[in-house]
């Protein structure tokens, strides 16, 4: 006598392969960085912030990012001040990771596609940014992030 197996499957083996044919086209996506092509792959790993794309584009559509960047305070005199784009993309990119601390900040400086996406050219270091604080006038400061 033979004995069924009946044991059920607590945990199923993963989700099913979905053939070439039946992924989504990529979509064009504009961003302060430019257009981008976004698509759905079932197979791609992705990071916590590959969401980043469409807010992205959300600060594009309604003019968000180059209005906030209009409007910084931070100015720095003669050629070796950082782009304010990469000081202020920085800060933004750190804050959007759940960090507070400035020793945070160099967690996002491997990152080399959202950078690009708010139209940075690089990541600056924690104390690029802790010293751009220091240069911003506190009562045009706290009048701009409010």
């Amino acid at each position: 006598m033979q004995l069924e197996n009946t044991s059920l499957q607590t945990h199923p083996v993963g989700e099913p392969n979905f053939p070439a044919a039946s992924r989504t086209p990529a979509w064009p996506v504009d961003t302060p960085g430019g257009r981008y092509y976004a698509e759905f792959d079932h197979s791609t790993p992705t990071t916590r912030e590959g969401q980043l794309i469409f807010f992205a584009q959300f600060l594009k559509a309604g003019e968000r990012w180059s209005h906030f960047l209009k409007n910084c305070p931070l100015a720095y005199s003669g050629n070796r001040g950082s782009a304010i784009v990469d000081v202020i993309g920085t800060i933004f990119l750190s804050i959007l990771c759940g960090h507070w601390r400035y020793a945070h900040i160099n967690a996002v400086r491997g990152d080399l596609l959202n950078p690009a996406l708010l139209g940075m050219h690089k990541t600056v270091s924690e104390d690029t940014v802790r010293d751009a604080f220091k240069k911003m006038d506190e009562p045009k400061a706290l009048n701009w992030l409010s």
